[in-house]
């Protein structure tokens, strides 16, 4: 028996070879994008990009090439890390062998532009709703107060500034520390990019939870009908599902809105809460981020029209 087992698993090495050898040709043969078609793709994009565009490569792991060729002078950290494409007026969706995303199915159609293995298509979103305030632009001193909450004690949080420091490249990777931020007992408060259980980047507000209740208070927002956003926790701690929630209360001119919780190992979720009543008005917007156990949980908001 153990012979017969020997002699399959020798004819089996060559059959593995022979796979090796098809997948190699594959990767290397006229399917694959040369980086002169991608550069040809850029400028088709930077041509008409206006500030309000997405760009969206698809399929979805061919984002490192395009993000690559089209350098950072169109690929943002808003448009790398994007919270939800409902948020762009237009989107350019640069895609290779037919691949096409979903989401975008009830766009229209603008135009269509061919780069050698590259489609550059732009679609316009039917359903747009300007950003009026990010609430990611917002972490300053001048724009946002950050407090940790003790009873009726209130602890003001001091921002200070710094060199970004990465996080770790080996499971469980860990989330960037920002330079820029509110240091808190415990924690601190900053722009980070989650990688998020979809393991697409997202740009989202880094904030703590612990076992008092923190107070992020953003100053002079311009309210529009709706508060839009989304949560997330790092992808390592997020794809254990568990019947933890992180409960994230906002509230503005003394008026509490309905909470918002996040269930640890549903993902990057989003969530909408109407401000008709004050749309049109300026003022602070509260959040507050309710004790949990500690995660690395990150939200974004917009307010908008």
């Amino acid at each position: 028996v153990r012979a017969d087992r020997a002699g399959w698993l020798l004819c089996a090495v060559p059959l593995i070879g022979l796979a090796e050898l098809v997948l190699h040709v594959k990767q290397t043969g006229p399917d694959v994008v040369s980086e002169a078609d991608w550069q040809r793709a850029r400028d088709v994009v930077k041509a008409d990009l206006k500030p309000e565009d997405g760009i969206l490569f698809e399929p979805f792991w061919a984002d490192p090439n395009g993000r690559e060729a089209f350098g950072p002078e169109l690929m943002t950290m808003k448009r790398s890390g994007f919270s939800d494409l409902r948020r762009f007026q237009r989107t350019y969706e640069v895609s290779i062998r037919g691949a096409h995303d979903p989401e975008l199915a009830l766009w229209k159609k603008v135009k269509e532009d061919k780069a050698g293995g590259v489609t550059v298509t732009l679609w316009e979103n039917p359903d747009y709703a300007p950003v009026l305030e990010d609430l990611v632009e917002l972490i300053s001193p001048d724009r946002l107060a950050v407090s940790k909450l003790d009873g009726a004690t209130e602890t003001a949080c001091a921002f200070q500034h710094g060199s970004t420091a990465g996080g770790s490249t080996v499971v469980p990777q860990g989330l960037l520390t920002p330079g820029d931020k509110f240091v808190c007992p415990g924690g601190h408060v900053g722009v980070a990019v989650l990688h998020a259980l979809d393991h697409h980047p997202h740009l989202c507000i880094y904030a703590t939870p612990s076992a008092s209740p923190l107070r992020l208070r953003f100053k002079d927002v311009q309210f529009g009908t709706r508060l839009v956003g989304h949560s997330g926790v790092q992808w390592v701690d997020e794809r254990t599902p568990t019947g933890e929630k992180i409960e994230l209360n906002f509230a503005a001119f003394d008026h509490r809105m309905a909470p918002v919780f996040h269930k640890v190992g549903s993902g990057w979720v989003g969530f909408e809460l109407p401000t008709d009543d004050i749309a049109g008005k300026k003022g602070d917007l509260v959040a507050e981020i309710q004790p949990a156990k500690e995660r690395q949980f990150c939200f974004e908001g917009t307010t908008r029209k």
